[in-house]
C-alpha cells in the first residue's frame, strides 16, 4: 500500500473505533433516544453519536475530504464536472460510512435490556452473541449489527474497516489482505493497519467447486414491512422464478456491509454461499464489499482473484425515492476511461444527496459457473478496477 492509502487506513480506523468505545460506554437509553434534530425522522442516539464521532474525525484528519454518510447525506461536498482519475485537482479522497448497520434489528435486542444498562456490558457477555442468532441468524460474526468506512481515492477502492458489535470484532480490507480480530474491551494506545496485519487472522474466500445448488443458494435483501421496491426490483430482475427463490434464497433480510462475508471462511462451509446481491440498495450497504472483490485472492492461484463483481441493469429499471435501482452502463456510477472501470466520484457528488445512490449488484466466487453463464447471458457488465 501506498503511504497516503496507509494514512488514510488509520484514520479510518481511528475514527470507526473512537465511535465504537464511545458507544460501549453508553447505556441503552442514551441508544435508544430519537434524535429529532438529526439526520432522518427515525435517527436514534446509537445512529447520529456514531455518525457524528466518524464525521468529525475523518474532517480533523481531512479537512479536504468529502464523507457521505447514512444520515445527513454527505459533508464537505465539493462538485466537480468531470473525472480524471489521475488529474490532482479531482477529487481524490471520499469517505463513504454506515454508521450503524442493521440498526432496526440492534434497536428490538437493545430493547430486551433495561434502560440503565451499559452497552458494552451487554456486548461483553458471552451468551449476547447466542441470543443474537437465535433472533437474528448466524453466524454472529456475519449477521451482527455493524459500523463501516470505505475509502474511494482516485476512483478506486483502497480499504473497507468494518466494527462487529455484537462479537466485538474488526475487520479490514485492503491491499495488505483481508484480516479479522477480536477487539480488546479497552482500547490500547493505538490501533493502526500495523497491529491489525500482527494480531489479526487472515479471511478466506474459498471456491464454490462445483455444487450447482450451493451455486444457486444465496442472500440478498427483501425488504421489510413497508419497505416498496425491493421485491420489485428482484423480480424485474429475472435471476430466479418464485420457485427457484424459495429453494435457494440463504437469507432475505441481510445486512449491508457484512454481506460479502457469507462468501468468506466464517459462513460454515456446510452451507456455502453461491452469490451475494445488492438488491437496488443504497451506496452506503453495498460500497465495502468492492475492497473485499479488489483484494480477496483465490485459494487456489494467488496471482488470480477471489470474487467476481458484475452490475446488474434493467431497460425500464424500477426506481425508489426518485432514484433508478438499478443501473445500465450511462447511469452507472461505473465509468470506463482510458480502458479502464472506475468509481466516477465527479457523477457521484453531483447528486443532491449521495448516499441515497442505489445499485443492483452480483458478488459470486470465481468458480461459480452458474453466476457468471446467468450475468454473462443477461449481458451484465463484469466490473473490474
Amino acid at each position: 500500500m501506498q503511504g497516503v492509502e496507509v494514512s488514510h487506513l488509520n484514520a479510518a480506523l481511528t475514527a470507526v473505533l473512537k465511535a465504537y468505545y464511545d458507544f460501549k460506554h453508553s447505556t441503552v437509553e442514551d441508544a435508544l433516544r430519537p434524535i429529532a434534530a438529526y439526520g432522518k425522522k427515525d435517527t436514534l442516539g446509537m445512529d447520529a453519536g456514531s455518525e457524528i464521532i466518524i464525521c468529525e474525525e475523518l474532517e480533523r484528519y481531512d479537512a479536504g475530504a468529502v464523507v457521505i454518510t447514512e444520515e445527513i447525506g454527505s459533508k464537505k461536498t465539493r462538485l466537480s464536472d468531470t473525472f480524471h482519475p489521475n488529474d490532482p485537482q479531482t477529487f481524490r479522497t471520499v469517505f463513504i460510512s454506515d454508521p450503524t448497520d442493521r440498526s432496526n434489528q440492534l434497536k428490538i435486542f437493545l430493547g430486551k435490556f433495561q434502560k440503565e444498562t451499559k452497552i458494552g456490558d451487554i456486548f461483553g457477555n458471552p451468551e449476547s452473541g447466542k441470543k443474537w442468532e437465535e433472533e437474528f441468524g448466524a453466524p454472529v460474526s456475519i449477521t451482527g449489527a455493524t459500523s463501516a468506512i470505505s475509502c474511494i481515492r482516485r476512483g478506486v477502492p483502497i480499504f473497507a474497516v468494518i466494527v462487529n458489535y455484537i462479537t466485538q470484532e474488526l475487520i479490514i480490507s485492503c491491499a495488505a489482505g483481508n484480516k479479522i480480530m477480536k477487539l480488546p474491551d479497552e482500547r490500547p494506545g493505538l490501533i493502526d493497519l500495523n497491529y491489525v496485519s500482527e494480531k489479526g487472522k487472515a479471511i478466506l474466500f474459498p471456491n464454490i467447486d462445483g455444487d450447482m445448488k450451493s451455486m444457486q443458494r444465496f442472500v440478498t435483501f427483501l425488504g421489510d414491512a413497508g419497505k416498496i421496491g425491493y421485491q420489485e426490483n428482484y423480480d424485474a430482475c429475472g435471476l430466479m422464478n418464485k420457485e427457484q427463490t424459495e429453494e435457494f434464497i440463504y437469507y432475505n433480510k441481510p445486512g449491508g456491509p457484512s454481506r460479502v462475508l457469507y462468501l468468506s471462511s466464517l459462513q460454515p462451509r456446510s452451507k456455502p454461499i453461491g452469490f451475494i446481491l445488492a438488491n437496488g440498495e443504497k451506496i452506503g450497504e453495498w460500497i465495502h464489499w468492492l475492497s473485499f472483490v479488489q483484494f480477496a485472492r483465490s485459494s487456489k492461484d494467488d496471482s488470480q482473484p477471489a470474487l467476481n463483481l458484475y452490475e446488474v441493469f434493467q431497460d425500464r429499471p424500477w426506481t425508489k425515492e426518485g432514484v433508478l435501482m438499478s443501473t445500465p452502463p450511462n447511469y452507472s456510477v461505473f465509468r470506463e476511461y482510458g480502458g479502464r472501470l472506475f468509481i466516477d466520484t465527479s457523477w457521484l457528488l453531483r447528486m443532491p444527496n449521495p448516499s441515497q445512490l442505489r445499485s443492483t449488484l452480483i458478488i459470486a466466487p470465481c468458480d461459480n459457473r452458474w453466476a457468471v453463464r446467468s450475468s454473462s447471458q443477461s449481458g451484465y457488465r463484469q466490473i473490474k478496477f
